[in-house]
């Protein structure tokens, strides 16, 4: 089960790494994958993961501790957004623009939601 749980992370890594490349496809649910994967083949793979800077920064700190700073999910929207305005200026469909800012926002709402606790309270935040 351990060699499966590696190449199943080898393939997910591999087409999140492909797809950094590809507009409108989301990276993260594969990497999200890998680690699982990862995780589960060896528990020094696991230890690795979880002493890893951006783990901890990003996922430990900035979800389980909701220590993620306003700076930094700053940067997160103006990535985003930026990202976002190639299809929104280039495509030229008011439905297409229409979402793009409605997603926008509505990730702002919900990443602000969840660091100011006005929602999802006590759900990841450790005891």
């Amino acid at each position: 089960m351990r060699f499966i749980y590696i190449i199943l992370g080898l393939i997910t890594f591999g087409i999140g790494t492909i797809f950094i490349w590809v507009p409108g496809i989301p990276t993260t649910p594969f990497y999200l994958l890998t680690a699982f994967f990862w995780s589960r083949s060896s528990k020094r793979l696991q230890a690795w993961l979880e002493q890893n800077k951006y783990y901890q920064q990003y996922i430990h700190d900035g979800i389980y501790k909701r220590q993620l700073t306003q700076k930094n999910r700053i940067v997160i929207y103006v990535i985003t957004a930026a990202f976002m305005s190639i299809p929104f200026f280039i495509s030229g469909k008011l439905w297409l623009q229409i979402t793009l800012v409605l997603a926008s926002c509505s990730q702002i709402l919900a990443m602000e939601g969840f660091y100011r606790g006005w929602w999802l309270t006590g759900w990841f935040v450790e005891k």
